[in-house]
């Protein structure tokens, strides 16, 4: 994010990154939500809409378990490392007092 107008720190802007796309998550769901809602207003100025259905298979890994055994799933299951970036809110002198 190279436009850091406000000179915030780079834990701080990841954070505001992340609430921008938590409300861009939520008014893509509403717009999603009114397009599925209205089959006659799927035609805009630039885009056109169209809803399709899709078949997704999933492969239920804990049931797998419990029907197959884990004896059985070991040579098939693989792990990996993940790095994730949490971030959490400063304690402030309210919270601390409590």
């Amino acid at each position: 994010m190279n436009n850091r107008a406000e000179n915030r720190h780079v834990v701080d802007a990841l954070s505001d990154c992340r609430a921008q796309i938590k409300a861009l998550r939520e008014t893509e769901a509403k717009l999603r939500a009114e397009i599925l809602a209205d089959a006659e207003n799927r035609s805009g100025d630039e885009f056109d809409a169209q809803v399709v259905e899709i078949t997704v298979e999933r492969i239920d890994v804990e049931l797998m378990k419990a029907e197959l055994g884990l004896m059985f799933l070991r040579p098939f299951l693989k792990q990996q490392i993940q790095t994730r970036v949490q971030i959490k809110p400063k304690p402030t002198k309210k919270t601390r007092a409590k």
